[in-house]
């Protein structure tokens, strides 16, 4: 009963957990099981978070180079995108022997995961797959076979065919997700020849400790069991253990592996700029892998983020987007931050390669715009991912992309808020304030599908004769709202733009 319980609280959490969106993003996890690792067919962890998964579980070192390096249909491998953007949002590297599977991937194959993770993707790696993301197992130099994801030093535990506890920091990122039975321990995970993390050599001071061995007896008691590191804003978070938590599918185990995916995918690399759009100037993406990244094609469910700064006075703004035959894309908008279909003020979702959206009297400030493939492969496949169908989009298909603003006859509302009214802070994160050239008698703010979300004097919402003023609590989600302002003679509406805090 007590088990049940457990595997009923996991279930509720993967539920709530925000791990499982995929948007711009082929699928969640790649798991490498490939030459020199052991291949493993089932990830519990994965299964218990609701991510989607393909993997790689065969010793055939051809096998694995046309999957992680290259093959005719996909010119650098299934984990990156044809601009070398990563695919997956997470690479999880199995045990085994690191040296093996390193030398087994060659010097294209180690460079195709460091730029997996330096363009955002996310490593986590258990036993070998910490070794392999490490600067070195020996005291000096830098081991050729390895990725060097963390630039710190690995040395062997001396355990083998044993199990491992390991104590809980109270600092430890991995209790934002689990309480770990609340005595900061996780017993028994079985531990074969794996790593700590060296603190005497060369350790990056920006590694965060989140476990730590209990090996009473062994020099690798208190050493740093699991450790996670991330090098910048836009590249991916390495989260590394040198024990085997991967295997169970119940307890506080499987806690220990759900815990490193979450925060490894809470490190994801931000989102980039392909390019500021000129105005009435087509940005032409049709290039194939390797050349600019800018200009480069897109892949099957990936978004290319391009952005345009619209000026004050502008009536409309118009974004057309025309792509590859028999291919299906979206077109997103959004003012002041990326736009995803999550978080997109609007939107053209509708199956097809032609999109159009317009914007009536849109605000001044950097407007985001997101195109996205909607067009993906065909998978089977145990041990290894077939595709079959729209293999073409591997490589990427080519499209263009085109924004348009200016003004077209203002409109009598635009021309007062122009030229009398004085907004302070739009898009804002905090404070609103708008000053208004005529005594104000009521304020209320309404989102975009005419709900009420604040009234004057309520809800953060103040005015004075002339200056209205409004806070956002955080039960307000980012977005697009409107200010409707009465005065003594006429209603006057305002669209602001709320980021969130």
């Amino acid at each position: 009963m007590a088990r049940f319980l457990a595997y009923l609280l996991l279930l509720l959490a993967s539920i709530l957990s925000p791990t499982s969106a995929t948007e711009g993003f082929y699928k969640d996890i790649f798991m490498d099981g490939g030459t020199g690792l052991t291949h493993r067919l089932r990830l519990y962890a994965a299964e218990s978070l609701g991510l989607t998964m393909e993997l790689l579980a065969h010793d055939d070192s051809a096998l694995m180079h046309s999957i992680m390096v290259n093959n005719p249909a996909d010119a650098n491998g299934y984990l990156l995108y044809p601009d070398g953007a990563p695919r997956f949002r997470l690479l999880y590297t199995n045990g085994g022997d690191a040296g093996r599977h390193g030398r087994a991937l060659g010097d294209t194959g180690r460079q195709r995961i460091r730029d997996f993770c330096a363009r955002g993707g996310t490593y986590i790696g258990t036993c070998a797959g910490a070794y392999l993301a490490a600067r070195s197992h020996q005291d000096s130099g830098v081991f050729p076979y390895f990725y060097h994801l963390w630039p710190g030093r690995v040395k062997a535990t001396g355990i083998t065919s044993s199990a491992t506890g390991h104590f809980v920091p109270e600092s430890s990122p991995l209790l934002r997700y689990y309480n770990f039975g609340g005595d900061y321990y996780i017993a028994r995970v079985p531990h074969n020849g794996g790593c700590f993390a060296n603190e005497s050599l060369d350790f990056p001071p920006e590694t965060e400790v989140l476990l730590r061995y209990d090996t009473t007896g062994h020099r690798a008691h208190r050493k740093v069991s699991c450790w996670a590191w991330k090098g910048a804003d836009t590249s991916g978070r390495i989260v590394l253990t040198g024990s085997h938590p991967e295997g169970y599918s119940y307890g506080e185990r499987l806690q220990f592996m759900m815990g490193m995916i979450r925060y490894a995918l809470d490190g994801q690399g931000a989102p980039r700029l392909k390019g500021i759009l000129a105005n009435g100037v087509p940005r032409v993406m049709n290039q194939p892998t390797g050349s600019d990244p800018a200009f480069v094609m897109i892949g099957d469910r990936q978004y290319h983020h391009f952005a345009c700064d619209i000026p004050p006075g502008c009536e409309t703004l118009t974004v057309y987007l025309i792509g590859a035959d028999s291919t299906d894309f979206n077109l997103y908008l959004h003012p002041g931050d990326f736009a995803f279909r999550s978080a997109a003020e609007y939107a053209d979702t509708n199956p097809g390669n032609i999109k159009l959206l317009q914007v009536n009297c849109p605000i001044s400030c950097r407007w985001f715009i997101g195109v996205e493939c909607a067009t993906t492969v065909n998978v089977s496949g145990d041990s290894f991912p077939v595709y079959s169908g729209r293999v073409d989009v591997l490589n990427g298909v080519p499209y263009q992309v085109v924004a348009r603003w200016g003004p077209t006859g203002i409109a009598e509302n635009r021309i007062t808020v122009q030229k009398h009214f004085r907004l302070t802070s739009n898009p804002f994160r905090t404070t609103f304030t708008v000053n208004v050239p005529e005594n104000v008698s009521q304020v209320m703010i309404v989102d975009k599908s005419g709900r009420i979300r604040a009234r004057a004097p309520e809800n953060g919402l103040t005015f004075s004769s002339n200056v209205i003023k409004w806070q956002p609590d955080r039960a307000i989600e980012p977005g697009v709202y409107h200010i409707l302002i009465r005065t003594g003679a006429r209603t006057l509406q305002l669209h602001i733009v709320y980021l969130g805090r």
